[in-house]
């Protein structure tokens, strides 16, 4: 509890100035403040606030993971469709296996059982928010549907660089097919960008494949402005290719550090 108070700094410093003064001027105030403490401790307000406070936790500890599967599960499908079904059961699976038995540990997790259902719906926003905050910021470089595939190429350079990384653009010819090599740290990703007014089939894949083998790049991804085929999907799960649309960019180093996509 005193740990989620901390936290909460103007709510402990309020309690702290009621302890800490009324001692010495006005011992009502102080006698306030206790009884304020003992409340919190002796009624399920305490239980809450641990629980909101494990939750916080435990999502900072994983931010980098959880962004990284919301990005890809709420990616659009190969109709453009965004479903949030399979991100809500992640979640639900993420509370089950990693927050529960902390909440046992506390013996708080009977504050679930009365509604578990808004429970964990609450849970849930609130890793949400958590994720948006450990967000990366917004790039500056703007899309343009008007793009070629070498301005589009230009335009995914950018993106990477403002993130950190050293982005460079391959020759047109005699580099096995990568568009962008970037780097950063011990990071080597091979980039392939596909400015399509179609779907992207498994082409693009193999290709991405083949080409991060050669250039000696443990990860290997498709960027595109449009969207994959089904068996496409099916062909990057199994081989590892990171398959992205380009609003997903900014999140690369989440993506590749949480250990996805690698062939």
């Amino acid at each position: 509890m005193f740990r989620y108070l901390w936290r909460h700094k103007a709510f402990s410093a309020v309690l702290l100035f009621l302890l800490g003064i009324g001692w010495y001027l006005q011992p009502v105030a102080a006698w306030i403040g206790l009884a304020l403490l003992l409340f919190l401790r002796l009624t399920k307000v305490h239980s809450v606030l641990l629980i909101y406070d494990l939750t916080d936790r435990a999502a900072l500890t994983h931010v980098r993971t959880l962004a990284t599967k919301r990005a890809h599960m709420l990616s659009p499908d190969e109709y453009g469709n965004v479903s949030e079904e399979g991100w809500d059961k992640h979640l639900n699976s993420f509370i089950k296996k990693t927050l529960v038995p902390e909440f046992q540990r506390k013996k708080v997790e009977h504050l679930l059982a009365k509604d578990s259902k808004r429970s964990i719906a609450r849970l849930r926003t609130r890793i949400n928010r958590i994720i948006d905050r450990h967000q990366p910021a917004e790039p500056t470089v703007e899309f343009e549907d008007t793009m070629t595939g070498r301005e589009f190429e230009l335009y995914c350079r950018e993106v990477l660089q403002e993130g950190g990384w050293r982005a460079a653009l391959t020759p047109g010819s005699g580099d096995q097919g990568a568009d962008i090599i970037a780097e950063k740290e011990d990071r080597r990703v091979v980039n392939q960008c596909k400015f399509y007014n179609e779907t992207v089939g498994n082409k693009a894949v193999q290709e991405a494949y083949a080409t991060a083998t050669f250039q000696d790049a443990p990860y290997a991804v498709v960027v595109t402005n449009s969207v994959f085929t089904k068996s496409a999907h099916q062909l990057a799960h199994k081989i590892g290719v990171l398959l992205m649309h380009h609003t997903d960019l900014p999140r690369l180093e989440l993506i590749v550090t949480s250990g996805a996509g690698s062939p």
